[in-house]
């Protein structure tokens, strides 16, 4: 379920990110090396929403270039760098990349970008939460997974979602039972 790549570099600037991103229950999938990024963006180029790049090295700058022209239609796409250069700011704007970061000192505005920008892309809950919410009613019905997933683009709350999920059980205990559980 995860819609969120880091591509951090071998100066791992983005490592206090994604544990910060971690500990806010989003799954994601970490690269340090560009090649490896660029494979896996290659496969799973529809799943990802949000795209979290460091660039702190010339060989960023092709790769960056190729993942905006790839994914600018269905993905954010937020630049870090910790090089307290302005013409790496002004290159990333004149891609037309809306969102650049120093994670040293912009870390809480970072985090509420990528928050934002997972909200607007229709992903309200973390994976974290999602993922409580299969296992809970995973007890009461086959095919959880499935209708979490029908059901959560379409709730803007986790108790919208919570309740929704629980009308789709059969008998009023396995819905009572349900929403003591996942709202204790």
């Amino acid at each position: 379920m995860s819609g969120i790549l880091v591509v951090d570099d071998s100066k791992r600037i983005l490592a206090n990110t994604a544990e910060q991103l971690k500990s806010a229950g989003y799954d994601f999938e970490y690269f340090s090396d560009y090649k490896s990024a660029s494979n896996y963006l290659r496969l799973n180029r529809p799943k990802i929403k949000l795209v979290l790049f460091s660039l702190s090295n010339s060989l960023g700058y092709p790769v960056l270039r190729k993942l905006k022209s790839t994914m600018s239609d269905r993905a954010t796409v937020i630049v870090c760098s910790d090089m307290n250069d302005k013409s790496i700011n002004d290159w990333v704007q004149k891609m037309g990349i809306e969102y650049y970061f120093e994670p040293e000192k912009q870390q809480r505005e970072l985090l509420n970008r990528i928050k934002r920008s997972m909200f607007k892309t229709g992903k309200f809950f973390t994976d974290h939460q999602l993922n409580h919410l299969i296992k809970a009613l995973s007890k009461y019905t086959n095919g959880a997974e499935a209708l979490v997933k029908e059901i959560a683009p379409k709730s803007k709350s986790l108790q919208e979602l919570q309740h929704k999920l629980a009308r789709r059980l059969d008998g009023i205990d396995a819905q009572r039972k349900f929403l003591t559980e996942v709202q204790s």
